[in-house]
């Protein structure tokens, strides 16, 4: 395996509830999902399965990883008005082919 094409991805898999949540989100949020701005989320597609979350740089910090994963979560929150992250909703590291 070239360790130089992948990326990790901190994301949560989209559900039918968050996918209509996202389809109506809070005013002014969708930037926060439909652009292509690293600091925000993106959508991705694995197999079947939709997840929405961040890249994580190459050299990424260990330590920081649970920031990420919050910042996911509260970027969720205010795009779907205050919905609460279910447990079996949290986010998932993933290992994916670099863009």
């Amino acid at each position: 395996m070239d360790e130089g094409t992948k990326r990790l991805f901190v994301g949560i898999k989209i559900t039918k509830t968050l996918q209509d949540d996202l389809a109506s989100p809070a005013p002014g949020t969708k930037q926060y999902f439909e652009g292509t701005n690293d600091d925000y989320l993106q959508i991705i597609n694995l197999g079947e399965d939709k997840f929405i979350g961040r890249y994580l740089k190459d050299g990424f910090p260990v330590a920081n990883i649970g920031d990420v994963s919050r910042n996911v979560c509260s970027l969720l929150k205010l795009i779907t008005r205050g919905r609460r992250i279910e447990e079996n909703e949290s986010p998932h590291l993933l290992l994916l082919d670099r863009l």
